[in-house]
Formats: structure tokens, sequence, C-alpha cells
């Protein structure tokens, strides 16, 4: 098989599974991101290709500071659920009853406000964009 041919049949292979799109974008808008993706270490096509499927797939990747304060934070949510726990089990020790149910209820709801708190930082939404949540 001659170079010519086996390109030919890669090309081939290759449109089978894999599409190319072309953007193009105004000076201003390239620039911005340019920026962004230099920010984020990326080459640009790489950087718009990882927000389009990430908004196609409704992910958020927050930013690498946010994401370490998150990640501190859920640290701390966790820690709390632990010593909730264990003041559920000294307290059963004792026999002195704790509504252990309703704590872990309201770490939880605090975990979920604080993701979604994180989510709107990550797309740049302010907290009223939700209706003031």
């Amino acid at each position: 098989m001659t170079r010519e041919q086996y390109q030919r049949d890669y090309r081939q292979q290759y449109k089978a599974h894999a599409k190319r799109v072309n953007l193009t974008f105004s000076l201003a808008e390239h620039r911005g991101l340019s920026r962004a993706a230099k920010a984020s270490g990326l080459p640009v096509a790489a950087y718009v290709k990882r927000l389009a499927l990430e908004a196609h797939d409704g992910r958020v990747e927050a930013p690498d500071e946010l994401a370490e304060q998150l990640a501190d934070l859920e640290r701390v949510i966790r820690t709390i659920a632990n010593n909730v726990n264990q003041m559920a089990r000294h307290s059963n020790r004792i026999a002195h009853v704790l509504d252990e149910q309703e704590v872990f209820l309201h770490i939880a709801s605090l975990q979920t406000e604080l993701r979604a708190a994180v989510a709107r930082a990550a797309t740049g939404r302010g907290p009223d964009a939700d209706g003031g949540a």
C-alpha cells in the first residue's frame, strides 16, 4: 500500500467518526477567548470546545480557585456531619435522644445551597439571577 493510499483510507475512516466545525469570531471575541484560554492553559480551539461541551451537557466547571474553596467547604461540611454522628452515638450511650435526622437534613440543605452558589458564581450569574436564592 502506498503512502497516498494509506492517507486516503485514514481520512475516510476518520470522517466516519469525527466531524470538523469551523467558527468565525470577531477580533474582540477572539481576544477575549484567547485571554481566557491562556489563563486556563489551553489552546483557543480546545478551550472553546470544552466550553461548548460543558454548556451542551449542562455541566459547570468552576474556576480552579473556586473549586479549591468548594473542596475546602465540603471537607468542613463532612467534618460537621461526622461530629454530629459522634454526638448522636454519644447521646445513645447516655440514653438521651438527639434528633440527628434534622441536623443531617440541615447539613444536606447547606451542601445543596453551597453547590448552587458555586454554580452561579462559575457561570457569572449573580445571587438574584434565579429569583433571589
